[in-house]
């Protein structure tokens, strides 16, 4: 069952100037303020799954046109919640009615509720920034010092066509993984300009030209 916010917290989130959206640290909506509403009716997105005790990510599924920002969209979520970035920020093209493909912001942050699980409450907050480039994500992670390992030499063995890496163990694996195991690196996966041209060419009206 969601959690639910006390009502003097809630009517103090509807005095805050965001369009926002909690979470409970399942991805179950508990909260949904009133300039949220506002803001998907201005925009014609759709109410379906836009209720309490629904799962953000159905709400997402109707909005966002690119598949793969929703599935950055869930990872950037569950890093949060897992402790491996203390807020995110991400741009994604939502499905506007006349189809236009803007491009909104999305902020992700913890909710402080005051309750024992308020560290796993986060709060979405979504906004227009109107036309331009999609640029990469630039989240606010909590430092951590990248602890390289074993690394005997500046030269690092890759193949000439796949891209994949020679290890010490003389395996090859993808540069992800090579850059995983050395770096304690993570990565969420995005979709840069070039590919959303090429791939999904109807959303490219959406890229600064």
């Amino acid at each position: 069952m969601p959690l639910s916010l006390s009502s003097s917290l809630t009517s103090l989130l509807n005095t805050l100037p965001h369009n926002l959206l909690a979470i409970d640290s399942y991805g179950f909506i508990i909260f949904i303020s009133d300039r949220w509403k506002e803001f998907r009716h201005s925009y014609g997105f759709s109410p379906a799954n836009e209720r309490i005790g629904a799962h953000y990510l159905e709400l997402f599924e109707e909005w966002i046109a690119i598949p793969v920002q929703l599935t950055a969209l869930n990872e950037s979520i569950q890093h949060i919640l897992q402790g491996g970035r203390l807020v995110t920020s991400s741009e994604f093209i939502l499905l506007t009615p006349d189809k236009a493909g803007r491009v909104f912001r999305l902020d992700a942050f913890p909710l402080l509720t005051g309750q024992s699980a308020g560290l796993q409450t986060l709060a979405l907050s979504i906004h227009d920034s109107g036309p331009g480039e999609i640029r990469p994500a630039d989240p606010v992670r909590v430092c951590h010092p990248l602890r390289p390992r074993h690394l005997s030499s500046s030269l690092v063995p890759i193949c000439a066509s796949c891209k994949s890496v020679r290890n010490s163990k003389e395996e090859w694996v993808s540069v992800e993984r090579y850059l995983q195991f050395q770096l304690s690196l993570q990565f969420t996966h995005d979709i840069c300009p070039d590919c959303i041209r090429q791939l999904y060419p109807k959303y490219a009206g959406a890229l600064k030209r």
